[in-house]
């Protein structure tokens, strides 16, 4: 197998993070990539460090555009990209080792899949810590509908022709719940790699210190627009509903609590 992977990198201002990322990609033994890093406006060196690294290693194309969001970064290397598939990865996280992309590229051919799924962890700045998995959703191929983390975009690598006439949603906030229920409904062949092979980032003040907004109120839009478009067993219908309605109530109430906050403050 030695099908074009096109990695697509979205940044803004993050500068302390993006050297690991980049370096835990271009390090891979997979080695059939096209690395597009998409510089989304940044005001710090995020854009200079990319461009350093486009010096080193000619797969690397960058993109330097106005400030858009994530979304916006998205689509923006969308319109470049050439690779058979496609795969995210946000900026301030990192690929576990160097064999991830080999590994997706197996199963991918293995199983004939357009898409495929793997197990992740979450990181900090001073350890990671593999996601805990319900056995039951493991046995009965429930995982990926199993946990709101799994409707983001990254750690998947998708079919290219699955995005046909697909892109990101710009202006609405977790804009993956919006296309990759759509997205894995499209696919014909899914498979799962049963290890992990991303590590999240995650900042645990950030949801506490921004600003109440009303986009979170998207979510349930988004929300309702993935239990539309997927047609599956009833089963499926059920956990994909109750796991994301779930996910989307903790959210609404995080931003009541920054509307208590700031009426008493």
């Amino acid at each position: 197998y030695n099908v074009k992977f096109s990695i697509i990198v979205p940044m803004y201002n993050i500068e302390d993070y993006i050297e690991k990322c980049i370096l835990s990609i271009i390090n891979q033994t997979y080695e059939n990539l096209e690395i597009i890093l998409v510089d989304d406006g940044s005001s710090d060196s995020s854009g200079m460090i990319c461009d350093e690294f486009k010096k080193k290693d000619s797969r690397i194309k960058v993109i330097h555009k106005e400030n858009g969001g994530l979304s916006s970064a998205r689509n923006a290397g969308f319109e470049i990209c050439s690779g058979d598939y496609i795969f995210f990865i946000d900026s301030d996280d990192y690929l576990t080792d160097e064999n991830v992309l080999s590994d997706f590229a197996e199963t991918a051919e293995r199983n004939q899949s357009d898409f495929v799924y793997s197990l992740m962890n979450k990181a900090d700045d001073k350890k990671c810590t593999k996601m805990n998995v319900n056995k039951r959703f493991l046995e009965e191929d429930l995982f990926f509908l199993s946990n709101p983390y799994l409707f983001s975009a990254w750690n998947k690598l998708y079919a290219s022709t699955l995005f046909h006439n697909i892109q990101f949603v710009t202006g609405r906030v977790n804009e993956d719940v919006d296309i990759i229920p759509l997205v894995f409904s499209k696919a014909k062949k899914i498979s799962r790699l049963n290890r992990p092979t991303y590590n999240y980032y995650c900042n645990a003040n950030s949801i506490t210190r921004s600003d109440f907004s009303e986009k979170r109120f998207d979510m349930f839009k988004s929300v309702k627009n993935a239990y539309e478009n997927f047609k599956g067993t009833q089963k499926q219908c059920e956990v994909l509903y109750e796991n994301l309605f779930g996910f989307q109530l903790f959210s609404v109430y995080i931003e009541i609590l920054k509307i208590k906050r700031f009426l008493t403050s």
